[in-house]
């Protein structure tokens, strides 16, 4: 099982990335825009059954390769922290395009199930939730436990979290949805501080997979 001090690390991680609107959030949020809190849940929902797809090939795919092959983890653990580093550095740089998404969704009406079939693929596509299972998790992976059963621990604890956190945004998003509509880009603002976390992140987890070598 992971330490105490990864699972402090990971709990904290998580939260981080979590609280960062991604396009699972931008999607529930603007669902939660044009029709109600009721469809922006569904939405979450929708998402986090799709992420779950990501947690179940990342527990019984990656973590047999790295049971076969140990040296992989630290190979994992740099390429996933600088890849992190990429993609906060993109989310900053297309915080724009996250606002403009908002705006759009907020005008486009459909159907429950469509919403919950389209947070399915929006949280299956994640790219936030693919690097998150493929190259963070790892980082919090204890060498001399069962590594199967710690990815899906964590990545359990990472889904109960993501859901908890979505839909806060959700439950906000309806609170103040004439708000955030009036002013759009007070969104885009949001994303880029996130983007700016990411980066910040990445910089610790690489810094910290570099000690390890040594």
């Amino acid at each position: 099982m992971p330490t105490l001090s990864q699972l402090i690390g990971f709990l904290v991680t998580s939260i981080v990335i979590i609280a960062i609107p991604g396009p699972s959030v931008v999607f529930s949020v603007g669902r939660t825009l044009a029709l109600g809190r009721t469809t922006g849940l569904l939405t979450v929902l929708g998402n986090t059954i799709g992420g779950s797809m990501w947690l179940l090939a990342t527990a019984f795919g990656v973590s047999t390769l790295l049971g076969a092959f140990p040296w992989l983890l630290a190979a994992v653990k740099i390429a996933g922290a600088a890849y992190l580093g990429y993609l906060g550095f993109n989310t900053f740089r297309k915080s724009s395009q996250q606002q403009a998404q908002i705006e759009q969704s907020s005008t486009t009406a459909q159907s429950s199930w469509t919403t919950l079939k389209q947070g399915f693929l929006v949280g299956l596509s994640n790219p936030k939730v693919a690097v998150f299972f493929l190259a963070v998790l790892p980082q919090f992976i204890n060498e001399t436990g069962d590594f199967t059963l710690q990815f899906l621990l964590l990545g359990l604890t990472f889904e109960v979290l993501g859901t908890i956190g979505d839909s806060i945004y959700v439950f906000t998003a309806a609170l103040v949805r004439d708000w955030i509509l009036v002013k759009p880009a007070r969104l885009g603002l949001i994303v880029r501080v996130g983007g700016a976390m990411i980066m910040g992140l990445s910089v610790w987890l690489l810094l910290a997979s570099l000690l390890e070598l040594h």
